[in-house]
Parts: C-alpha cells; sequence; structure tokens
C-alpha cells in the first residue's frame, strides 16, 4: 500500500517503488517487537540502504530531474560494532557540551557555510523521526529546526566560545579553504585567520596542509584547494 514516504519522496528522491519500500519497512521497524538497540541497528541499516538508493548528488536540498529514476534500493544490515561501555553518544550543542566534560583530544569539524546541515540532510531526519510532518517547496522540506549559529554572521563569535571553553589536551580542527567560492551560500562564515587568531590564543597552534578532492555541484573554482 501507499505510505507517507511514497507519497511524499516517490519519484522525486527516490523511485516510486523504492519509496513505496523504504516507508513500508519503516513502518515495520516501529510494530516489530524489538528492543531498544536492535530499532537502532534496524533504522541506521534503512538510514544506510536508503542513502545509496536517493536520487541526489549526495545531500538532500535538491533531487536529479529530467532522468529516469531507476529502482535500486536494497535493505543491508549495518555490522554494528561489539558494545563498549566506553563509548558514550550526545545529541546537544557542543557550544554547551564542552563546558560539561574533559577529553584528550577534541575533534572539531563545524559547518562554514550558511547551509544548514539539518535542511540538506532533511528527508533523512525524516525517515528516522517518523513524525510525518507537513512538508513544502520543491525540496519538500518541514518547517525549519535545529538551525546553527555557525551558518550565521554569528559563526566567529560562538567559534571563539567554543574553543575557549574546550577542557583537552589537544584541539584538532579541520577546514576546507573555500572562501572565494562564487557561490554566496558556499562562502565560509569564518575565515582561516579567524580560525588561527581563536586557537592561538587557546593555546599553542600548528597548521597542517594537504591538496585535497573537493565535492563542487556548482560553478565555484577549486584551484588550489586545501
Amino acid at each position: 500500500p501507499s505510505n507517507y514516504f511514497d507519497k511524499n519522496f516517490g519519484g522525486k528522491f527516490f523511485s516510486f517503488n523504492d519509496a513505496k519500500l523504504i516507508g513500508f519497512l519503516r513502518h515495520k521497524i516501529d510494530n516489530e517487537n524489538c528492543n531498544h538497540n536492535e530499532k537502532n541497528i534496524l533504522l541506521t541499516s534503512l538510514l544506510y540502504s536508503a542513502d545509496k538508493s536517493a536520487n541526489t548528488v549526495g545531500h538532500y536540498d535538491a533531487f536529479r530531474k529530467k532522468i529516469k529514476i531507476k529502482d535500486k534500493f536494497m535493505f543491508k544490515l549495518i555490522e554494528p560494532i561489539e558494545h563498549n561501555s566506553k563509548i558514550q553518544i550526545f545529541r546537544e550543542d557542543a557550544n554547551e557540551l564542552v563546558r560539561k566534560i574533559k577529553f584528550d583530544i577534541c575533534y572539531i569539524d563545524p559547518p562554514y557555510n550558511s547551509r544548514q546541515y539539518s535542511r540538506f540532510y532533511h528527508v533523512l531526519e525524516n525517515l528516522v523521526q517518523w513524525k510525518k510532518p507537513k512538508l513544502f517547496g520543491e525540496a519538500l522540506k518541514p518547517e525549519p529546526e535545529n538551525m546553527s549559529e555557525y551558518c550565521k554572521t554569528k559563526a566567529p563569535e560562538k567559534f571563539q566560545d567554543l574553543i575557549a571553553n574546550i577542557n583537552s589536551k589537544y584541539i584538532v580542527v579541520s577546514y576546507n579553504n573555500t572562501y572565494n567560492s562564487k557561490s554566496s551560500s558556499s562562502k565560509n562564515k569564518i575565515t582561516l585567520d579567524q580560525i588561527l587568531s581563536t586557537l592561538k590564543k587557546k593555546g599553542k597552534t600548528k597548521i597542517f596542509k594537504k591538496k585535497h578532492n573537493y565535492f563542487n555541484a556548482g560553478k565555484t573554482n577549486f584551484d588550489n584547494h586545501y
């Protein structure tokens, strides 16, 4: 039978048949007699499997048009790591979290441009939460939520606050030099100079630089991309 997922995303982000099957499996997961861990394994497996069959260029801000979408969804179970009590996963504002915990190494990869992650991966969020919200626009997005200040003009201030409150022996920050992008949405909200200035106030800073492959679906020139 038809369901929320294929009614909204069929023939767009997925083929109609794939969307119908994904929606059916999502409904079935909620109605299976399984414990918390088993449900999470099934949900994660569905996420990975669905993403591999999506009609996109890697994110869900738009879907590819003028092509025949092939049926290619195949459900494959993940291979979860063995339970380890030392592993902890948090889902909260990083600027608040660093005020509560202490660690040896802190790796940071904040969003640098105006593209909100929650608006780029809304289909996957929708699939997991399964709240079946009303969707808007051509990209079929729900009402905004989890909008990050790192994608706005206050990003440098948020970064300064984050670094200042980290309790760690080492801080590792990754950065891509896309600041001269032709696309306004791709321009970095935090420049390399701002990052270095903030880090140097915290402690001794070293730069490690290398050429790196890039993802580009627009008109940005990525010459000398590091």
